[in-house]
């Protein structure tokens, strides 16, 4: 008959507070994303435009779209089985085993956990608290979908049993559809010749282009499956969205706490070349959502520069001291022809430039300012603020410049054959 004794260690986190980014962060990002130059002077040429007639060029023909529902090519799968869960009990006898069989629970999602620990326990405590130590320190992406959690033990002198509860951010089922629904998503955007910054670009760019900034959603918009399921969420849901991805395409990660302002943030760390650069998706994604707006203001970005605006506790990470990437952090609105990423150019009032993705060098394209850029069948489309925000195409080249329209024009993508954007109403023009 075992002897209870009275000693309880119970720990407990509380993950919701630190990532509610409220109101405040919103606006702070708001701020940060919106040109407002751009839309003053869109506005002030807008006022200088009378009695003007929507007018095509000659070989353009535009019609009213039907509104697509869904305009992302990316799908994902409706349902998912439950991961496994391990079996109700669980015998150990060593602090390896014990981090074992917690990480097996925490992994799964389980609610609860007992755990029988066979041997002295003159220092069960000790044996604990470091095995808890390492479960949750093993796999950055199950420990941040931890909501909360509690360990207590009852022990003799040559065994003991210890007991967890815990609730998550999403459930077996959740973290299941997840684990289906990345894989997928990887197998379409990434391929074998690409190199590790293209994978890394790859990801931020899919999370951006899916994901609206928001903690309206129906499932915790902490967890990456309401990034991913529901296409919005908060950094935290973002940064582990991302974690999950980088790790099945083979790039080292890790899933950082810090702040902005007073306000908790979370992003990520990834490892390319030797170097650890940081990523925040979150920061990369305009608020208002704006379709087709992708950032890398914050792709592959060094401490020093991250430190403008972003605090953690830098003695528990990598450092990351690389500027190599630091021409990404001027591409706004980006459309990748080949190896040339087509964009508009932040650093140079928002005009036409290329980067060589190899060479890492870019150069002007055009003195037209530009947003919503495209590339479809030779030509470059975009919506040219030097010229009332008209729809205008462009060689990539930098030849047969021309307008389209005489409308303000925005939301431009491409899908099944059509140049879409969106004037009044949404419209279409074939390719």
């Amino acid at each position: 008959m075992w002897k209870k004794l009275a000693i309880i260690m119970i720990i407990i986190v509380f993950i919701d507070p630190i990532y509610t980014a409220g109101k405040a962060v919103v606006r702070q990002i708001a701020e940060w994303t919106n040109n407002d130059e751009i839309e003053t002077m869109l506005l002030s040429t807008k006022e200088k435009i009378v009695d003007v007639t929507a007018r095509l060029s000659d070989n353009a023909s535009i019609e009213t779209a039907i509104p697509i529902e869904d305009m992302h090519d990316m799908e994902v799968a409706p349902t998912a089985q439950a991961i496994q869960k391990p079996e109700t009990k669980l015998v150990v006898t060593n602090v390896k085993e014990m981090t074992d069989a917690m990480y097996a629970y925490y992994s799964s999602f389980s609610p609860k956990f007992e755990i029988q620990y066979k041997g002295n326990t003159q220092r069960i405590e000790q044996i604990v608290e470091e095995a808890y130590n390492n479960a949750i320190e093993r796999d950055d992406y199950v420990y941040g979908h931890i909501s909360k959690h509690s360990i207590r033990f009852e022990y003799g002198r040559n065994q003991a049993t210890i007991f967890g509860e815990q609730s998550y951010l999403m459930t077996p089922e959740q973290a299941a559809y997840v684990e289906m629904n990345v894989q997928e998503i990887i197998a379409k955007i990434s391929n074998t010749s690409m190199s590790e910054v293209e994978k890394v670009r790859a990801v931020n760019d899919y999370i951006v282009a899916n994901t609206a900034y928001t903690d309206q959603t129906n499932s915790s918009p902490h967890s990456a499956y309401t990034v991913l399921a529901e296409r919005g969420g908060v950094c935290q849901g973002y940064a582990l969205l991302a974690h999950s991805m980088l790790q099945k395409l083979g790039i080292e990660t890790k899933y950082i706490v810090g702040y902005v302002g007073q306000e908790g943030h979370a992003w990520n760390l990834v490892k390319l070349g030797g170097q650890w650069y940081h990523l925040d998706t979150t920061w990369n994604d305009p608020v208002p959502d704006r379709k087709g707006a992708i950032r890398y203001q914050y792709f592959l970005v060094d401490d020093r520069t991250m430190a403008k605006d972003h605090s953690w506790i830098a003695e528990d990470y990598p450092k990351a001291t690389s500027t190599l990437y630091s021409y990404y952090h001027d591409i706004d609105f980006p459309a990748q022809v080949d190896n040339q990423l087509y964009f508009s150019n932040i650093s140079d009032d928002n005009k036409l430039y290329v980067l060589d993705m190899k060479t890492g060098k870019t150069k002007r394209v055009t003195n037209s300012r530009v947003q919503y850029v495209v590339y479809a069948d030779g030509w470059l489309y975009y919506s040219n603020y030097s010229r009332g925000a008209y729809l205008t195409k462009i060689r990539p080249d930098g030849s047969g410049e021309q307008s389209l329209n005489r409308e303000d024009t925005k939301d431009l993508f491409v899908k099944d054959g059509y140049l879409y954007f969106t004037t009044n109403e949404l419209k279409k023009m074939a390719l």
